[in-house]
């Protein structure tokens, strides 16, 4: 297999190729219920991280028939940072957490938590050499897949704790981002909450071992992994401490990110990732678009791609941008593009719409981080079967040609019969055409 090549191209401040780009935001919601409960048996860190890759991808993706969802064993692997080859620590891992009984939402108060409950919350688990497929507790599905109160999980700060008492801190601190300040809990509540129910009953009878060998380094953690900084909080009664709390605070923002709307930028920009648009093109939209209009856009195309009469959507992400640029999620602009009438697809149209969009291409990648630009770069030289066109570390104008022609098509797809007489309109009207 010839050696992955890098494309020279001059990068703007900030592309360096040593270095990979931060990753897009991969949220979810997740329920009140499930971050304020209490296990009755400790949760590993895989444990944790599995759990709420397994939720996730429940609340993005329909069950079967019968009530089950399924999930790759590599994809998940992947979602939640597992980059160990030991399957038999997962496997066992994911059989374990099937067996721990929860206390839901302990912190409610007393008349919001009747009746009482608790349950498995994966009851049932297959493991085939592949593929993952489990069952959701019935008795609390419906509050994990439409959420009233929640936290907005981020899998990508999820990925990078290394304890699981931080983890859970970190998770139960997030639900109360908005407000700047978690509600107080008696100390042992607390400690059981992350801890779990038996934790009392040795190390952690006290608060001040507690304190040293948990809450200390899970602060210190969170402080250094995630994007909240958190500040514990003693409540006394009399000389001794009753309760914890925390302040909140989210760490400043980049300009790109700072919106009144950060929570749902986040799980936006997630979504256009989802659909195939890089990262750091979906920040750019969501910093130089209307919220609004991306979102319509971007319902739009899910509508488009659920449609099982029409034609399937072979690029979500080239559909998506169409829909944006072309406001398609207008019933003005739909109509405007059901009145268009066909034109003919004349080799001069075509060839000069062609030039157009590799130059648009250009200019597109060199917008791209470079971690991104590079993963552009492999995935062409894949495709190419004559050495002649890959791209290589002494570029020939021949591959650079049909790098951004593959480019141009790959992001904005082929192009329709309404973008070719949108283009010779502009061409018979005497101003420069373009391909936007």
């Amino acid at each position: 297999m010839a050696p992955k090549a890098k494309l020279a191209v001059t990068r703007p401040a900030g592309q360096i190729a040593l270095f990979s780009a931060p990753e897009t935001p991969d949220a979810f919601r997740k329920a009140v219920q499930v971050v304020h409960s209490k296990p009755q048996s400790p949760l590993s860190l895989l444990q944790r991280k599995l759990g709420n890759a397994w939720l996730k991808n429940a609340i993005e993706n329909d069950p079967d028939q019968e009530g089950w969802w399924r999930v790759g064993i590599k994809g998940l692997a992947k979602s939640i940072g597992f980059d160990s080859n030991n399957r038999k620590y997962l496997k066992e891992s994911a059989e374990a957490l099937m067996r721990v009984v929860f206390e839901w939402d302990v912190i409610a108060p007393t008349s919001k938590r009747v009746p009482w409950k608790a349950s498995v919350l994966f009851p049932e688990i297959e493991i085939g050499s592949d593929v993952l497929r489990y069952q959701i507790s019935s008795q609390m599905r419906e509050h994990l897949m439409n959420p009233d109160i929640y936290a907005v999980i981020d899998m990508t700060v999820v990925r990078k704790f290394r304890r699981a008492s931080s983890l859970a801190i970190w998770e139960y601190c997030v639900r109360f981002e908005k407000v700047g300040r978690t509600t107080a809990v008696p100390w042992e509540k607390f400690r059981d909450m992350v801890m779990s129910e038996s934790s009392g009953n040795k190390t952690y009878r006290e608060y001040k071992f507690f304190k040293s060998k948990v809450l200390n380094v899970a602060i210190a953690e969170i402080s250094e992994e995630s994007n909240h900084t958190i500040t514990l909080l003693e409540l006394k009664l009399g000389r001794r401490i009753d309760s914890v709390q925390f302040d909140v605070v989210r760490k400043s923002r980049p300009p790109s990110d700072e919106s009144g709307n950060d929570e749902r930028l986040v799980e936006l920009i997630g979504e256009l990732a989802r659909l195939g648009v890089p990262q750091s093109e979906a920040k750019r939209i969501a910093r130089t678009q209307e919220f609004d209009e991306i979102k319509a856009a971007l319902d739009f195309t899910k509508r488009r791609i659920a449609d099982k009469k029409a034609a399937k959507v072979d690029n979500p992400a080239a559909y998506f941008r169409h829909a944006l640029e072309h406001r398609y999620a207008s019933a003005k602009a739909a109509e405007r593009t059901a009145e268009r009438p066909t034109v003919q697809e004349s080799v001069d149209i075509k060839g000069t719409y062609s030039a157009r969009m590799c130059e648009r291409a250009s200019g597109y990648f060199k917008q791209l981080d470079a971690g991104e630009q590079q993963s552009l770069v492999d995935q062409y030289n894949t495709h190419q079967t004559h050495s002649v066109l890959r791209l290589k570390t002494k570029t020939t104008k021949l591959a650079e040609t049909a790098f951004f022609q593959w480019l141009a098509i790959r992001t904005w797809g082929e192009p329709t019969s309404d973008d070719l007489l949108a283009f010779a309109q502009q061409m018979l009207s005497g101003k420069p055409p373009s391909a936007a």
